[in-house]
C-alpha cells in the first residue's frame, strides 16, 4: 500500500471560518452597555391656590407642553386672581418660556411676560443667542444686554432646570438667574423628607430650601419624587416670616 505524504496545513485561514470565529467571539462577550438617556420632563399642568400674607390671592397655573417637531419645550403660567387681587394683577396676565432640554440640562431660548394692561411698562422679553453668547431684551421699560454664562435660566425656566437635575438624580446646587437686568444666583439646599395632606391626597415630598446671598428673603419647596418632581406647596419668607403661600389643587401629569 503506497502511503501518500500528509497534506500541509494552509497558511491563511480560510474567510468563512474568520466570519464564524468573530460571530462567536462576539455572542461570548457581552455587549458594551448601552448608555440610557438622561431623562426629561414629562408635559404636565399644575394648579396652585396662592395667598398672600393669609388673604387668599386666586390660582396659578403652570403649564409645560413640548414640540416634536423643534424638540423644544414652552413652559408657561396663567393668573386668575381673586377679586382683591385684581387691583394689582389683570385675568389676561401670563408669563412664558421656550427652552430646551438635552443631555447637558435645561437651555432657555425666550422669555416673554404680559401683565395683561394696555401699554408695556410691566411687560418684558428676552432672547437668548446661545452661539453669540448675549442675552439681550426689554424688561419694565429696562434695557438688558448681558453675557450669556453656562447654565443661566429665566424667571421660569429655573423652575424646570431644578426639576431635571432632580428627575437626574443631581443636586441643583446654585443656579444663575436672569432677573430684570440682572443676574441673580440662587443656592438650592435639600432638608428632609416630609408627608403633606393635598387635594391629591398624601404626597410623600422632599424639602428644598432656596436662596441668594445677601438677600433677606427665603424660598421652600415640597417636591414630589413619585410626579416628577412637580412642587406640591411652595413658601417665600421675608424676614424669617412667610409672605406668599402656594398649595396644589389639580395636577395633570400623563403617566409615561
Amino acid at each position: 500500500m503506497t502511503h501518500r505524504p500528509a497534506k500541509a496545513l494552509p497558511h491563511r485561514v480560510p474567510t468563512w471560518a474568520m466570519g464564524l470565529a468573530l460571530i462567536l467571539l462576539a455572542l461570548a462577550w457581552p455587549a458594551a452597555p448601552t448608555r440610557a438617556d438622561p431623562a426629561q420632563p414629562r408635559p404636565f399642568s399644575a394648579t396652585y391656590e396662592v395667598s398672600y400674607r393669609g388673604i387668599r390671592a386666586g390660582s396659578l397655573t403652570f403649564t409645560l407642553s413640548s414640540d416634536a417637531a423643534t424638540g423644544r419645550y414652552i413652559y408657561e403660567t396663567r393668573a386668575k386672581p381673586s377679586m382683591l387681587a385684581r387691583l394689582v394683577v389683570s385675568g389676561g396676565a401670563f408669563e412664558r418660556s421656550e427652552l430646551q432640554i438635552d443631555a447637558q440640562g435645561v437651555r432657555p431660548l425666550s422669555w416673554q411676560l404680559e401683565d395683561g394692561k394696555s401699554g408695556d411698562d410691566k411687560d418684558g422679553a428676552l432672547n437668548f443667542d446661545w452661539q453669540v453668547g448675549k442675552v439681550t431684551g426689554r424688561v419694565e421699560g429696562v434695557t438688558v444686554d448681558l453675557p450669556l454664562e453656562p447654565g443661566v435660566q429665566d424667571r421660569l425656566s429655573i423652575q424646570i432646570a431644578v426639576m431635571t437635575a432632580l428627575l437626574r438624580e443631581e443636586s441643583p446646587g446654585t443656579i444663575s438667574l436672569i432677573d430684570d437686568e440682572r443676574v441673580k444666583r440662587y443656592t438650592y439646599l435639600e432638608k428632609q423628607e416630609e408627608t403633606l395632606d393635598s387635594a391629591l391626597g398624601q404626597l410623600q415630598t422632599v424639602l428644598y430650601e432656596s436662596a441668594r446671598e445677601g438677600s433677606d428673603r427665603l424660598s421652600r419647596f415640597w417636591f414630589v419624587p413619585g410626579k416628577q418632581f412637580i412642587t406640591a406647596r411652595a413658601e417665600q419668607l421675608r424676614k424669617g416670616k412667610v409672605e406668599t403661600v402656594m398649595v396644589l389643587t389639580a395636577l395633570e401629569l400623563p403617566e409615561g
